[in-house]
């Protein structure tokens, strides 16, 4: 018989320890629901201010980030706000449930909606956070290039990626 485990069950018994995801939300995300480039006011999965309670992450005035953003003026916050979100977010699951590695999940907007250079490097930092073991990205399947795709499958050689 095959052996189906929660979530919850597969980590411990692959890394022997609790691990829980720490949700983030980075400011200048956005969807194309939002945006208004393929419909307009969002989904129903866009009550993003439920999944984060702590990202504390202002929606920008007349800016949003896109595929095909030049530029992004946001960046050194966005890195700030990643290692604040995940670290609040790290100390009340240690104490609350002695969770020992993280999943740093980016859940909030569409996620890979953004500049690859933008992505690449939250990414990347994501993996430097200390007790991650794997990024969780959530998306849509339109909104996902083949570039970043080619550098999730590298990376995914040497880290866990899930694309949700």
């Amino acid at each position: 018989m095959v052996e189906i485990l929660t979530a919850g069950r597969y980590f411990r018994k692959k890394y022997g320890v609790n691990v829980y995801k720490t949700p983030i939300s980075m400011l200048g995300f956005t969807c194309p629901n939002i945006d208004g480039s393929k419909a307009r006011g969002g989904c129903v999965f866009c009550e993003n201010e439920s999944f984060s309670p702590n990202h504390g992450v202002q929606k920008p005035k007349g800016i949003s980030l896109n595929i095909n953003s030049k530029t992004n003026p946001f960046l050194s916050s966005q890195l700030v706000q990643l290692e604040s979100q995940f670290n609040q977010t790290k100390t009340r699951l240690t104490k609350k449930f002695n969770a020992k590695k993280f999943l740093v999940y980016f859940q909030s907007f569409t996620n890979t909606y953004a500049p690859f250079d933008t992505l690449k490097t939250l990414y990347d930092r994501s993996f430097e956070l200390e007790d991650t073991i794997r990024i969780s990205i959530g998306t849509r399947a339109d909104c996902v290039e083949d570039k970043l795709l080619e550098y999730l499958s590298q990376k995914f050689k040497t880290k866990e990626v899930w694309i949700e």
